[in-house]
């Protein structure tokens, strides 16, 4: 990961296990995915951090779209992610899709 970022497991129980990806973007503030695994299938994420998502509604919305799109397996997560974002008209303040895209990368249950 890129200096500031890392990983970590954390314990849910019934099988489920989570994870933890963070990275600092430009400008000091953090974006943080957690991800909740049963074995090794990826069974909820959701993104964290210091951002503003508007409207709000649209970052539910964004984390849906990235599991039923499994976007941790997209060749190219960021142009997909900001596609996403310009279709519904989604503003994003404290990271771009590529910073997004970064976490998504080659995650793995």
């Amino acid at each position: 990961m890129r200096p500031g970022g890392h990983g970590k497991a954390r314990g849910l129980g019934q099988g489920v296990r989570g994870l933890e990806r963070r990275v600092k973007v430009p400008g000091g503030k953090t974006l943080v995915l957690k991800v909740d695994c049963q074995g090794k299938e990826v069974k909820d994420l959701r993104l964290r951090g210091d951002f503003f998502f508007y409207p709000e509604e649209g970052l539910a919305k964004l984390e849906s779209f990235l599991m039923e799109n499994s976007a941790w397996k997209m060749e190219d997560a960021k142009t997909v992610i900001a596609s996403f974002l310009e279709e519904h008209d989604y503003r994003v303040v404290g990271f771009a899709p590529a910073d997004l895209a970064y976490l998504l990368r080659g995650l793995r249950c």
